[in-house]
């Protein structure tokens, strides 16, 4: 019986395994193939897929020998599947290409049908293909050129499109005669878009900074224009002064009521900005508190649960069971008291004081390193002292210090200064504060671990920063 419901079972599988039914199998492992972009990381295993789906589905029309379609898709069915692994392992080793590539696209360079785009399309292609085959060195000196040449596409489509577009747009401004009424916006764009093309010049590496200036450009000379017309208007109705500082006062008089503060302009607008921006302040620090409160209720909830639930496998012990959970209640209770002790060590633009996991983070701000510099500014004593102490409050703790900057600069060049700006806080704290050089490590990150947006002046001024992590002692 066992044998004869066997035989049946293996009897409808390869009956449900139509050629029909094998095309269709081939055609899901082609989406997950696309899905996970195989056509360009793994386009040789891709290709012989599509071959092979095409005889497949040629074969099914011509109403061809069932076997022979059946050979076709399932051979469809592995190429896809090939595929996608490769693809996947692609993105991972030829991570950096795949950047530089989604950077020149953006900037325009496929649109442009740039020369030194079409290059690297040829070249990435030779770079996957070598991956596929298993030779990862031909791969890895693949995947470097292919991203020279990227980095050239998106420097090139920077010039002829944004560079291009923002001085044509400079240029439209000076004719309507903007410099009447915007001269000091108009004379600022101006100034960050040659700034802009000159860091094309110094550097072909660093595509961030030319990007972002020429944005802030473009947006300066659209601002001079919006200035233009409000004052233009503002002459045309026949309005006084008067009705122009009240027209912009007004907005600023909605933001503050929708946060409960009355404005008041006897003193200028800034005392009005200066209270919305103590408030954000507030929401942002209060955010904060209640992430640290709600990681720090979970682990106490845990941990708690995971005690009862001991004590309940146990027989006896009840009391010094309790007795335990207690201490380690009044444990936390030091803990939490430490903190904010460390946060009333550092005002808001020196350093933020945070919990993550079990470990304490000091994100250090205020360390103002000069540009290019890993030497500890003398300005900033006071700070490195005022963390030494606070590393200090944590006996035999295991210290980690990692440097980060802002996207500015190539990559291995900001890794490099990251390094070696987070090596001088650490023997910063093995000479000064006497820390075991064991117990201390260092790590640059670069600028691959942003907090804030490296588009604004502000952003990029808090990814420039120094964390130190800070592990307590068992």
């Amino acid at each position: 019986m066992v044998l004869i419901a066997a035989l049946a079972w293996a009897a409808a599988a390869v009956a449900a395994e139509t050629p029909e039914s094998l095309v269709s199998q081939a055609e899901s492992a082609r989406a997950e193939a696309v899905e996970a972009r195989a056509e360009l990381l793994a386009p040789e295993s891709f290709r012989s897929g599509e071959r092979d789906m095409e005889r497949a589905r040629s074969d099914a029309a011509r109403g061809r020998n069932a076997d022979r379609v059946s050979r076709w898709a399932r051979d469809a069915i592995l190429s896809f599947r090939r595929a996608a692994e490769a693809a996947e392992l692609a993105t991972t080793r030829l991570a950096a290409v795949i950047r530089a590539r989604t950077a020149a696209s953006e900037a325009g360079a496929d649109d442009l049908k740039l020369d030194d785009w079409r290059r690297g399309e040829d070249t990435l292609e030779k770079a996957a293909i070598a991956l596929e085959r298993g030779d990862e060195a031909d791969s890895t000196r693949l995947g470097e050129s292919a991203a020279d040449l990227y980095r050239s596409a998106e420097l090139r489509a920077i010039k002829l499109r944004l560079l291009a577009d923002t001085k044509a747009l400079i240029e439209d401004a000076r004719k309507q005669k903007v410099q009447r009424y915007a001269p000091r916006t108009l004379a600022r764009a101006e100034a960050l878009i040659s700034e802009a093309a000159a860091a094309i010049e110094a550097d072909r590496y660093d595509t961030d900074k030319p990007r972002e200036l020429a944005l802030e450009a473009r947006y300066e000379v659209r601002h001079a224009f919006q200035i233009a017309r409000r004052l233009d208007q503002w002459r045309a109705q026949d309005q006084t002064p008067e009705d122009l500082i009240l027209e912009m006062e007004e907005p600023l008089s909605r933001v503050a009521s929708e946060i409960g503060a009355t404005a008041r302009f006897d003193e200028g607008p800034g005392k009005t900005a200066e209270q919305i921006i103590e408030h954000l302040d507030s929401l942002a620090n209060s955010k904060e508190e209640l992430a640290q409160a709600l990681d720090e209720r979970t682990r106490q909830v845990f941990a708690l649960e995971q005690e009862i639930s001991d004590a309940q496998v146990r027989l006896g012990g009840v009391s010094e069971q309790r007795q335990a959970l207690e201490k380690q209640l009044q444990q936390q209770e030091i803990e939490r008291q430490r903190l904010d002790e460390l946060e009333r060590m550092f005002q808001r633009d020196e350093a933020r004081v945070l919990r993550q996991g079990g470990q304490v983070v000091l994100r250090l701000y205020g360390l103002a390193f000069a540009p290019g510099s890993a030497q500890i500014p003398a300005r900033s004593s006071d700070l490195m002292k005022r963390m030494e102490t606070a590393v200090r409050m944590f006996p035999d703790a295991e210290v980690t210090v990692t440097g980060h900057t802002d996207s500015f600069g190539s990559d291995q060049a900001n890794f490099e200064l990251s390094r070696r700006r987070a090596e001088a806080v650490r023997a910063y704290l093995i000479d000064s504060a006497r820390l075991p050089a064991f117990r201390v490590s260092a790590v640059g990150y670069g600028e691959t671990q942003p907090v804030a947006s490296n588009q604004t002046a502000d952003g990029r001024a808090r990814n420039r920063r120094i964390d130190v992590f800070i592990k307590p002692a068992d």
